[in-house]
């Protein structure tokens, strides 16, 4: 029986931008900081007009809600995260927070935040993150190659992109990377292999990765059967709000009940 890897990685977006959802395009690309902010806020947006890296950064993340949830304007966020992103890349600015940028500005034009949707445009930035070692960004990379949008198709791409965030520590990449050794579809096929990755993102305390690990035990697979394990697992990923997991964990519970209530035949008849 195939181990259930649905729903492991429904989504990866943002960092730190991880659950917008709504969907403002552009108007007017003029900042409107000055407007917006006052006190040392408003001197920050001066300094952001003026190219201060550092002051574009923080009025970016004021827009984008991350300093106060309530105060947000997605076009704003879009417009100060990809003129710092450009600056950064003119700048050859090398602090990992700017590689970030870059990989918060190719979300923006990926899911059509604050601006029309380009996956080609998302690539772009997505790719000059990557290329700086951002491993959020080497794991998008992997399923655009997969998916192929925004660049032609190529799975061998995405499986090397794939192994690339794995090595700079990515866990979804663990966990996706254990689905493609679990398959054998686009490498040959090793059970053990996934295994040994899932433990390590399990670990790391990846649900996900408890919830696959647990399947392994409930069916037996390259390990010793075991449904207190696989239960233990499942619950440990439900408490981290993974639905499916939750679900698991309740059908074994629901069969131990079962189990206990059947009258048991006695020993000799």
């Amino acid at each position: 029986m195939p181990v259930n890897f649905s729903t492991l990685i429904a989504l990866c977006t943002l960092t730190p931008l991880l659950f917008i959802s709504a969907s403002l395009q552009a108007s007017d690309p003029v900042p409107q900081c000055k407007k917006d902010f006052k006190g040392d806020v408003r001197t920050l947006c001066i300094d952001a007009l003026k190219d201060d890296p550092k002051a574009q950064l923080q009025i970016g993340r004021y827009y984008a809600g991350q300093i106060d949830p309530n105060f947000i304007n997605y076009s704003q966020a879009f417009y100060w995260h990809r003129r710092l992103a450009r600056l950064a890349v003119h700048l050859k600015l090398e602090d990992p927070v700017y590689s970030e940028t870059m990989y918060n500005t190719g979300v923006f034009y990926a899911d059509g935040l604050g601006i029309k949707q380009d996956h080609k445009k998302a690539f772009y930035w997505f790719k000059k993150a990557a290329d700086r070692g951002d491993d959020i960004a080497m794991f998008r990379l992997a399923l655009i190659y997969s998916d192929g949008l925004g660049v032609a198709s190529n799975l061998q791409e995405s499986l090397d992109w794939l192994k690339r965030a794995v090595v700079a520590g990515n866990l979804d990449a663990k966990v996706l990377l254990a689905q493609v050794y679990s398959e054998g579809k686009l490498v040959t096929q090793n059970n053990s292999l996934a295994i040994k990755l899932l433990r390590e993102a399990v670990e790391q305390n990846s649900a996900s990765a408890s919830f696959a690990l647990g399947n392994y035990y409930l069916h037996g697979i390259e390990v010793e059967k075991s449904r207190i394990t696989a239960k233990n697992l499942f619950g440990s990923a439900c408490r981290a709000n993974l639905l499916e997991a939750c679900r698991a964990y309740y059908d074994i519970d629901t069969q131990e009940e079962a189990s206990a209530l059947t009258p048991q035949a006695p020993p000799f008849e």
